[in-house]
């Protein structure tokens, strides 16, 4: 087994065609089905098999294209390495992200990370926690960056790095904008990015502790693009990190709300493949995140538990 066949079989994979695979490589389609059949060969099972869709693996080319990935994406980086010790300033880097990571410095370290590095790929996925959890393992993933108002646990690969306040906030043209009580807000409509039921489970707790009876719009919303629409278009409430309301352009569209309650605190977490060396890109973008958070990452993190997420994320940790 050589390091062309996984190639070739990773590559096949992804693109879902032995065409595909031999454009993305650069190599003829013989090339491609070579490589395949001498790797069948060596295993002695099929790896692939013709559906309506195009080639795809079987079960047990699956079990070997999971960690093909790893083995091909290591040795990427390897070379990408070797390269930056020459002098050389290319080679690519994917950052995964949890919806509402978006508003938390990530695009001050975009602006910085390029001055430095303007040769390299860059791609920035959205995922859920899970899912970031396993494009980390196989590889396709270099450094991610997820979002939380529930704690999660510091382990081997997930370190907190920074809890911001929240808040509810609204458009400044919002009847509600100038709202001081729950009782004042009793009508308004709620949109939220949680796909569990915590976000309103928590809207609902809140009023009935004041005594008084729960919204009746509850609204819930996972397109983020038009969710920003509905947050400068209507008079409904949203949560948001006091953060970005200060430090955004988007944010000095609304006002913060002064209602005797707030969400709680949203938590910035670093995800980072276990046991391997970052590359020099990956480390210069984690060192941006830092620059770009400041002050913010000396604050004390409070370890007190939320009432669940606010972040979009389809995966709870």
């Amino acid at each position: 087994m050589k390091l062309h066949h996984l190639r070739a079989l990773v590559a096949i994979a992804s693109t879902g065609s032995i065409n595909g695979a031999a454009k993305a490589l650069y190599v003829t389609q013989p090339a491609i089905t070579k490589a395949v059949r001498e790797l069948e060969t060596e295993f002695g099972v099929r790896l692939l098999e013709r559906n309506q869709w195009g080639v795809v693996p079987t079960a047990e080319g699956a079990a070997l294209v999971s960690r093909a990935r790893t083995v091909v994406r290591e040795m990427e980086r390897a070379e990408e390495d070797m390269a930056h010790l020459k002098g050389l300033r290319d080679g690519s880097l994917v950052i995964g992200v949890t919806p509402i990571v978006g508003t938390t410095g990530l695009t001050e370290a975009f602006v910085e990370f390029r001055q430095r590095w303007p040769q390299v790929t860059l791609e920035f996925r959205e995922l859920g926690f899970n899912q970031l959890q396993e494009q980390l393992r196989n590889r396709t993933v270099d450094l991610a960056f997820a979002a939380f108002a529930r704690p999660v646990s510091d382990s081997g690969n997930v370190r907190q790095m920074v809890a911001f306040d929240t808040a509810f906030v609204a458009r400044a043209q919002s009847p509600y904008a100038s709202a001081t009580s729950l009782a004042a807000v009793q009508e308004a409509e709620w949109i939220h990015t949680d796909v569990t039921d915590n976000y309103p489970s928590f809207v609902r707790a809140m009023f009935e502790r004041a005594g008084l009876t729960p919204p009746r719009r509850i609204t819930r919303c996972t397109s983020y693009a038009l969710y920003y629409s509905l947050m400068v278009s209507t008079d409904a409430i949203f949560a948001w990190t006091t953060h970005s309301l200060e430090e955004t352009s988007l944010g000095q569209s609304f006002v913060r709300l002064a209602l005797p309650v707030a969400p709680p605190p949203l938590r910035l977490y670093l995800l980072a493949p276990q046991e391997s060396q970052l590359t020099r890109p990956a480390e210069y973008f984690l060192h941006c995140i830092e620059r770009a958070l400041g002050p913010l990452l000396k604050a004390p993190l409070d370890d007190e538990e939320g009432d669940g997420p606010l972040s979009g994320t389809s995966d709870e940790p």
